[in-house]
């Protein structure tokens, strides 16, 4: 039984099973990831309660880590800062001396792609100096002192534009060879960090990677530094996510404050100095150093080689877990990363319910892609049918058996499979239909062409008999010509009709056939060669062959006419070839060449030419050929 009878009964029975293959994909998919995540969410919330110290030893230490690293970035951004600018000034004082408003603009540009410096500045031999600096709120200033200043330093505020407006501070008395970031330069020699000290401008605790500018002769000429506050460190300590579940803090080798995730108010104890951290008013910053073995006041400095140090503490019923972490750089940094987390913020038996959460997870996936695997090989093997029958979709050629055994399923695939049969049907009805029609259409089309050039054959004939019964000569070369003319569009629509192609022309045939036309139209011009040469892949559209055509039939008639006086031999070359995106046509001959422009006379053949060239937007130029003659070049 063919497969579309008895569709109808077959469509009432789907309409009752329709939805059954959506339920066979989704129920099973819907009730196993339902019961797996609730087993696996009560497995979690109780294994969730108990505390894993080695997830929370791990999080310190990558929070001191991390510490560690963001540190190393701010400090090696200043260090290459200070060394740069050293070079530059080094360069800048060999014979000269230093514009300060240069400088001083140039330190903001510097402040500008370096957020965490605070300050860039230059003291030099003879007292001056120059800097500028970034302030709190974000905003930025300039200041300078020596011989122009009376020695006082003097500042001057910044507008977001980059104008200086007028000192509105004055510091007396400085000289920066007396202040610690130039004693400490010159004493060193080198590229080297400072101890923390007090800003000369806001008392604010800061410390400075400090680089000595020398001259070629090797003399200190100054110091070039690059400022960073001790509160900026301690901003970076407070945006820490983790240290708002305990402390993080910096100190040095003899255990006082550097930088503290409790903010700057925290590095100063009540004299002004920098406090402790064994004795620090802040009850969990002592705890945590005491813990973390900090020296106190009579202890030696801790080995800055030493090696990690996890240690844990209660202090008012909370356990907290920690890391003592030491940094070192090569230019005299010798710190103590301390870190100290409550253990309540990570509390839960995380590492067990982990390892159950993965097993169900696996199990839920093994059976996951048990069913799916089902699934796919439930609906791939009919789908692979639909799709190879689609390839082989071939208008007359008969569906394939495993498809007409696919619509007989009674479910949405079988329906499915009926609707592209009758596709099928309807399609190769429609096709042939339309088969007919376009051969129809093709044979009515070959008729007109074929009656078309009948028609110009038997308009050039009746042309040849007239001009036959003329006497006056010009008036039968006239009637030549016009035949010419037509038998050139004659051949257009003999090509048509002989390929059987409507749209475009093979121009190498149809410009052959014309010079070979031409060249045998007339006895007395026999000895005169006519070629033609076009790529294999000249196509042109009808509507531009006609026209080129022509305009080849007057250049060609134009030559026999004019190049060979009386009974002169020679040749003429036709050429049709591409130009790059265009086309390039090229008519020569070797005979007499182009007359004179007052001997020159345009006639109705070259008035003609213009006017097909400008119709198929060319352009034309006459020149003279390689053997003397004419070559005309058509661009196309």
């Amino acid at each position: 039984m063919h497969p579309l009878d008895g569709r109808t009964s077959r469509v009432k029975r789907l309409e009752h099973t329709g939805g059954r293959l959506k339920r066979i994909i989704i129920l099973p998919f819907l009730i196993l990831i339902f019961l797996g995540f609730s087993v696996t969410w009560l497995i979690y919330l109780s294994g969730s309660r108990a505390a894993i110290r080695g997830a929370v030893s791990s999080i310190i230490r990558v929070t001191s880590e991390r510490v560690t690293s963001d540190a190393i970035n701010r400090l090696a951004s200043a260090r290459l800062a200070a060394s740069s600018n050293a070079a530059l000034f080094a360069y800048e004082l060999h014979g000269t001396s230093l514009n300060p408003e240069s400088i001083q603009r140039y330190f903001l540009q510097q402040l500008q792609l370096y957020p965490n410096i605070a300050i860039f500045a230059v003291g030099l031999e003879d007292g001056e100096y120059i800097e500028a600096q970034r302030l709190a709120d974000g905003t930025f200033r300039v200041a300078a002192s020596g011989q122009a200043t009376g020695g006082a330093l003097a500042f001057r505020p910044v507008t977001a534009s980059g104008e200086f407006l007028d000192i509105n501070l004055v510091r007396p008395d400085y000289d920066p060879r007396k202040r610690p970031w130039y004693k400490t330069a010159t004493q060193s020699g080198s590229a080297v960090w400072t101890e923390p000290y007090a800003l000369y401008s806001n008392d604010d605790p800061a410390m400075a990677a400090v680089m000595t500018i020398r001259s070629p002769e090797g003399h200190i000429k100054g110091v070039a530094t690059a400022t960073l506050t001790l509160g900026s460190l301690s901003d970076v300590l407070f945006d820490y996510r983790e240290s708002a579940q305990g402390i993080i803090y910096v100190v040095d080798r003899m255990g006082h404050m550097i930088a503290s995730s409790s903010g700057s108010e925290s590095l100063a104890d009540e004299e002004g100095q920098r406090a402790r951290a064994v004795q620090h008013g802040n009850q969990l910053i002592a705890t945590t150093a005491v813990a973390a073995g900090l020296p106190r006041p009579g202890d030696p400095p801790l080995d800055s080689m030493a090696d990690p140090v996890e240690f844990s503490f209660d202090m008012d019923r909370v356990r907290y877990l920690g890391l003592r972490l030491p940094y070192w750089d090569a230019l005299g940094l010798d710190w103590i990363i301390v870190t100290a987390l409550r253990e309540s913020a990570f509390t839960g038996k995380l590492a067990e319910a982990d390892r159950q959460t993965m097993s169900l997870l696996l199990a839920v996936l093994a059976a996951s892609s048990a069913i799916g695997w089902w699934v796919v090989g439930y609906l791939m093997k009919p789908l692979r049918v639909l799709a190879d029958g689609a390839d082989m979709l071939k208008p007359g050629v008969a569906a394939s058996p495993a498809l007409t055994q696919l619509a007989l399923r009674p479910d949405e695939l079988g329906r499915l499979s009926c609707s592209f049969l009758a596709m099928k049907t309807r399609m190769d009805e429609s096709f042939g239909a339309l088969e007919s029609s376009l051969r129809e259409k093709e044979i009515l089309l070959k008729e007109v062409h074929h009656r078309v050039k009948n028609n110009l054959q038997i308009v050039s004939s009746i042309l040849s008999l007239q001009s036959g019964s003329l006497e006056d000569e010009s008036v039968r070369d006239a009637f030549d010509e016009c035949q010419d003319r037509i038998q050139a569009m004659a051949l257009v629509h003999e090509e048509v009709y002989r390929t059987g192609s409507f749209e475009s022309l093979d121009m190498g045939p149809y410009l052959v056939t014309i010079c070979e036309t031409l060249r045998l139209g007339r006895s007395d011009m026999r000895s005169i060669e006519i070629e033609a040469r076009t790529p294999d892949a000249a196509v042109l559209p009808l509507d531009r062959a006609i026209p080129l055509g022509l305009i080849v039939n007057e250049l060609v008639t134009n030559a026999i006419k004019h190049a060979f006086p009386g009974a002169r031999c020679g040749a003429i070359l036709v050429r049709f070839e591409r130009s790059g995106q265009g086309w390039l046509l090229n008519v020569e001959d070797n005979g007499t060449g182009i007359p004179t422009l007052p001997e020159r006379k345009e006639g109705v053949g070259t008035q003609l030419v213009y006017g097909l060239v400008e119709q198929l937007k060319g352009s034309i130029e006459y020149a003279l050929s390689a053997d003397g003659g004419t070559s005309v070049i058509i661009r196309l």
